[in-house]
């Protein structure tokens, strides 16, 4: 009886353990569901000149940068890489109109690595859409939620 007794407490205070979260000062919690589709997927923004993009889902906006690229050959939507090069190995900032691969990143409310996203065809074709594919892909397609949302490290 007595060991009952000493071991009913204990029981009681896991779960409040569990429920405890660590953040740092002036930090913002935000939840992204990769399994929650936007609820207008026609709430979307792009601008092709600069390669930015963004969605809104029920629990906020995201947003972020896109690039189209030479690279990206063999992948399939929501493949990620952290450290994306080009061809001619200069890191991808975010904006570059140098092929016919689409790749997303989205920067807020977090950082993600970047996500491949759609082969285009042509390098023109990339142009005039990748920045639209990113905004509009995100709030539809899971497996690209998936990519943007696993991928966010600190």
């Amino acid at each position: 009886m007595k060991n009952l007794v000493l071991i009913i407490p204990i029981l009681l205070t896991i779960p409040a353990y569990a429920t405890t979260m660590c953040a740092k000062n002036d930090s913002v919690a935000v939840v992204l569901d990769p399994s929650i589709s936007s609820s207008n997927p026609n709430d979307y923004l792009f601008d092709n000149n600069t390669g930015i993009w963004g969605a809104q889902f029920p629990y906020g906006k995201i947003s972020g940068i896109s690039a189209c690229l030479n690279t990206g050959s063999g992948k399939t939507r929501g493949y990620t890489k952290p450290m994306l090069m080009d061809i001619d190995n200069i890191n991808v900032v975010g904006g570059e109109k140098k092929g016919q691969y689409c790749w997303c990143k989205m920067t807020h409310p977090a950082s993600s690595q970047w996500v491949f996203v759609y082969n285009d065809g042509s390098k023109e074709r990339c142009i005039s859409r990748c920045p639209y594919i990113c905004g509009v892909n995100p709030p539809i397609y899971e497996d690209v939620r998936v990519g943007l949302f696993g991928s966010i490290s600190n």
